[in-house]
Parts: C-alpha cells; sequence; structure tokens
C-alpha cells in the first residue's frame, strides 16, 4: 500500500513547520547567545552554522518524500529530529527554572514539532514502507554514536560547566 497525497502533504507540512520552529529556536540562540546555557566549546557562529545541515536535511526530505527511496527520506527525517532534539541539551549546562522562560518556550515549540513529525514518520514508515525499518534502528544507532563520540570529543578538548540540578 502507498501513501496518497494527503498523507504526503501532512508529512510535508509537518517538516516544514518542525524547520519553522527549529529556525525561530537557531535565530534566537545566535541573536541572544549570552542568554542561553551553553558548553564551554559552542559560540554563536557555529550556532548559525549547525543550522545549515538541518535545513538541508529538511529540505531534501521534503522534495524527495514521494520518492523511490523512502529509506533515505526516513534517514534524513530521523537525523532532523534527532538534531532537534538535541535542544535539550541547553538543560545539561543550567535548569529550566534558571533558563528565560521564552527560551523554555522556543526549545518546547521546536521539540514538540520534532515529536510530531518523529511520531508521524514512523507511522508511514510502519505503515507504508515497513520493508525500510531495518534502516531506523540502524541511522539512530549511528546517529546516537556520532553525536556522542562528537560531543565526547568537543568535552575532552574545551569541558563545560555540567550542571547536575537534576539530581
Amino acid at each position: 500500500m502507498q501513501p496518497d497525497s494527503k498523507h504526503f502533504k501532512i508529512f510535508k507540512v509537518l517538516i516544514w513547520l518542525t524547520l519553522a520552529g527549529c529556525t525561530l529556536h537557531f535565530f534566537d540562540n545566535v541573536v541572544f547567545f549570552d542568554q542561553y546555557p551553553e558548553p564551554a566549546w559552542l559560540n554563536a557562529p557555529i550556532v548559525a552554522a549547525l543550522w545549515i545541515p538541518l535545513a538541508l536535511a529538511a529540505w531534501r526530505a521534503s522534495s524527495t518524500v514521494s520518492g523511490d527511496y523512502p529509506d533515505h527520506v526516513y534517514t534524513l527525517i530521523q537525523g532532523f529530529v534527532i538534531g532537534n532534539w538535541l535542544s535539550f541539551g541547553h538543560y545539561l549546562f543550567a535548569s529550566p527554572a534558571d533558563v528565560l522562560p521564552r527560551i523554555n518556550l522556543i526549545i518546547a515549540i521546536q521539540v514538540t514539532l520534532a515529536t510530531i513529525l518523529f511520531f508521524y514518520s514512523l507511522w508511514m514508515q510502519l505503515r507504508f514502507h515497513r520493508e525500510s525499518m531495518p534502516y531506523f534502528t540502524r541511522i539512530w544507532a549511528k546517529l546516537i554514536a556520532f553525536y556522542g563520540v562528537t560531543i565526547f570529543t568537543l568535552e575532552w578538548f574545551w569541558p563545560s560547566d555540567f550542571q547536575t540540578w537534576w539530581l
């Protein structure tokens, strides 16, 4: 069974809404960088540059969603989703109670939209492209390894002041 145009349209709308939430957060983070709790190795130009791969993943997934390679689309979406969920990383450096309400709201918008996109894409994948599910577990393992190694390496060279407010 193949998804109809309604499913593709909803999928694309969710991708673009999530990118809008992502853009709002990145723009606010760059402009008001000093108001955000950040790791020692991050600065405003790097934040701005990190938006580019997320935007490219969203654009590419949206432009190929109805194509012949659904595993590629879902891989791009999973990368885009986990990239958006990394916004929770701000809370490694400050309690949500210590973060400005504006920032908490922007992070909530971004993460909520990414979560909705995640569940809709997972539903689409299970319903219409079940054969692409092996890619799902592999891409998550690769993404977690990539982000984990990258962050560990950056923290090794430029250690940050983590807060343990959650303990």
